[in-house]
């Protein structure tokens, strides 16, 4: 009786009316079918997981800057600029895609800021982009291998893998052209009004997911209209279905491109905000490059570019293997693409060769003449896997035509080529890929652990020194996302708006978000163990350091006034009279003299005015006189001269530090 039913069941499941041989083989088909994705899953799930927080190393700029936002976001219902529910976030001042940030938000409250939690929408996309992929190439093929392959290969290519591990607002768009691109398809294909509402929603959603659709969507859409209008598929019922939401979910976007484009006001649309940017980025677009970049594109984007995050060279963005296939691919697209206009009959090809010279004509204009970079495009790669895929098609129907036998071995060949070089990408990636990458650039780690150290094991009055934090791009939002101060109690300004950027993000409280241009001998520095330079620097200056946690190394400076002292001599030529700084008529006052350490008979290693917070550097001046006087060489460059502006005098509390770093002692004379 269970066999009987059994058998009903897969009648019914797979409507096959043959023999039972048929029916097994089917049953078998499907059994391997799903084996296979079972094994896609496993695999594709692991990968895009594994040390998900150090592969990239470290937390790239841009993500450190959404995270921020996103957490307050989830706290205060602001961004850092303390604007309410932004559609487009500020972020460094040219502006970032908000949807990742929306997406974070509940995660990064609930767990914090880390490279794993801002990573997570980057993860979830990754499947959405597969689910999408494998539903668009059922339109494509309607063929459950297909399907399969276009599974297998989206898996295996570096490029999708590379790009799902890091939380930029910019790979989102992949994923969300990926589910625009099939209820695109699917709407066309049934002829449904709601089919082309949803196709108008994910069309509006993805404006929100990265800048670059807002030229790349438009193009698309106006191609694709036109050719329905031409093959009698859309009708003006269905273009308003598809035109109504698509519009709302836009119209902010474009009053933001209006705002800033005329250099309006920033506005409100009940709690959103249309912010006004401190630099509108329409620059970043320009007519010179598209000579160099016609080629250029191509060349980008089928090989590799040179950001580490994006591309590995040695892999290429999909293998080299794929190039040939992806460009037949391409090829037999654009032929199915002009036959379809000849016999005004719809092919799902259109939709993707239109894509893809909507993101080309794009991509032409982006960049300083090499080609956009492998994020900017990222679209790009969902035609691209379709087209490798397409071109495995026809090459392999090419082939069994001349020799069946050879078409079949060859196709299992070609998977087990692309098998060794996705083995061999995952194990580099995840094993070697670091060690030749670190540090990236524009990336860098969290410092809470300095911040801790500082705060539990130093003395008050050393902790509470000016402390400079330097060697990285845009340093203030990583203390930012390391300490979670509200955006209301950071650095806020009388004036913030428009030009006044640089000053938000300069320093806060005790902290400089940069390392000074002379050294402050009295100062705290927290510093990359990655920057050799600035290491090496302070080491000579014979600053005490600390290893704290895995990436900060932390500088102390041996100057504490409150306990340090020497024996002294110091005799001043001219400028100082009875403890007394005189002002002469000129813009600066020239302080000069002498100076020995008694203590050890020995010239100050330096000599360092501090006033108004500003640090001035003294010449050393050779002083044969009292070298001669004293009988001893030794003491042949004691002298100093000092120049300092007479309106940073004039505020007083005037301080001049003489310093021995090798025994680490110090003398202040100070001057109210």
């Amino acid at each position: 009786m269970r066999i009987m039913n059994a058998n009903k069941f897969l009648n019914r499941l797979y409507k096959n009316k043959g023999t039972g041989n048929c029916r097994n083989e089917e049953y078998i088909k499907t059994i391997k079918n799903w084996c296979s994705w079972f094994a896609i899953i496993i695999v594709f799930t692991f990968i895009h997981c594994f040390r998900i927080g150090s592969i990239p190393y470290g937390i790239n700029v841009d993500e450190m800057g959404m995270g921020y936002d996103a957490w307050c976001l989830s706290m205060f219902g602001t961004d850092r600029y303390l604007n309410s529910f932004p559609v487009y976030l500020i972020n460094f001042s040219g502006g970032q895609s908000a949807l990742y940030a929306y997406l974070c938000a509940p995660l990064v409250k609930a767990f914090g800021i880390s490279a794993t939690v801002l990573r997570i929408p980057a993860i979830i996309f990754s499947f959405v982009t597969l689910f999408f992929a494998v539903k668009i190439a059922n339109f494509l093929w309607n063929d459950t291998r297909m399907n399969l392959l276009v599974g297998f290969l989206y898996m295996i290519f570096p490029v999708f893998l590379m790009l799902s591990r890091i939380g930029l607002d910019c790979n989102l768009m992949l994923g969300m052209s990926a589910a625009f691109l099939y209820f695109i398809l699917n709407a066309v294909e049934r002829q449904r009004n709601q089919d082309y509402l949803l196709a108008g929603v994910s069309g509006g959603l993805l404006l929100y997911s990265y800048v670059i659709s807002h030229m790349v969507l438009p193009v698309f859409l106006l191609l694709l209209v036109i050719i329905l209008i031409f093959m009698k598929k859309i009708s003006i019922k269905q273009m308003f279905f598809m035109a109504i939401p698509l519009f709302l979910l836009a119209a902010p976007l474009m009053l933001m491109h209006f705002i800033n484009m005329f250099g309006l006001e920033e506005m409100r649309l009940g709690i959103f905000t249309i912010p006004r940017l401190y630099r509108y980025r329409s620059d970043d677009l320009s007519l010179q490059v598209v000579g160099k970049n016609l080629l250029g594109f191509f060349q980008t984007t089928l090989m590799y570019d040179d950001v580490p995050f994006n591309s590995i060279p040695f892999f290429g963005n999909m293998y080299f293997l794929s190039i040939p296939l992806i460009l037949t691919g391409l090829g037999h697209g654009i032929w199915l693409f002009v036959q379809a206009l000849k016999k005004r009959c719809w092919e799902p090809q259109i939709v993707m060769i239109l894509w893809t010279a909507s993101v080309y004509i794009t991509g032409i204009f982006i960049g300083t003449g090499d080609g956009p970079n492998v994020y900017q495009v990222n679209s790009i790669y969902l035609a691209y896997l379709f087209f490798c895929a397409d071109g495995m098609l026809v090459l392999y129907l090419f082939v069994k035509k001349i020799c069946r036998k050879l078409a079949q071995a060859g196709l299992p060949i070609c998977i087990g080529i692309y098998c060794c070089l996705f083995a061999v990408f995952t194990k580099y990636y995840f094993f070697d890929y670091t060690d030749d990458t670190y540090l990236i650039d524009l990336f860098n780690f969290k410092f809470e652990d300095v911040l801790v150290y500082m705060k539990n094991e130093l003395p008050e009055r050393v902790a509470e020194r000016t402390t400079y934090i330097g060697d990285g791009n845009q340093t203030y939002i990583y203390y930012l996302g390391s300490t979670m101060i509200s955006p209301y109690d950071y650095n806020i300004l009388e004036d913030d708006k428009p030009y006044t950027l640089w000053l938000w993000t300069e320093s806060y409280q005790n902290y400089r978000f940069n390392f000074p241009e002379e050294i402050d001998p009295s100062g705290n520095y927290i510093v990359p163990e990655t920057s050799t330079e600035w290491i090496t620097l302070y080491e000579q200056y014979g600053f005490e350091k600390e290893h704290i946690g895995t990436h900060y190394l932390f500088w102390n400076s041996i100057l504490d006034e409150e306990v340090s002292s020497a024996q002294a001599v110091v005799s001043w030529d001219h400028g100082v009279i009875d403890g007394k700084i005189v002002m002469d008529n000129s813009e600066n006052t020239v302080l000069s003299g002498w100076a020995l350490n008694m203590d050890y008979d020995i010239v100050w290693n330096d000599v360092i005015a501090c006033a108004d917070g500003e640090f001035y550097p003294a010449e050393k001046i050779e002083r044969k006189d009292l070298a001669d006087v004293l009988q001893n060489d030794v003491f042949l460059m004691s002298g100093f001269r000092l120049i300092i502006p007479n309106d940073v005098l004039k505020k007083g509390n005037v301080k001049i530090i003489f310093i021995d770093y090798d025994h680490k002692v110090c003398y202040v004379e100070r001057y109210e």
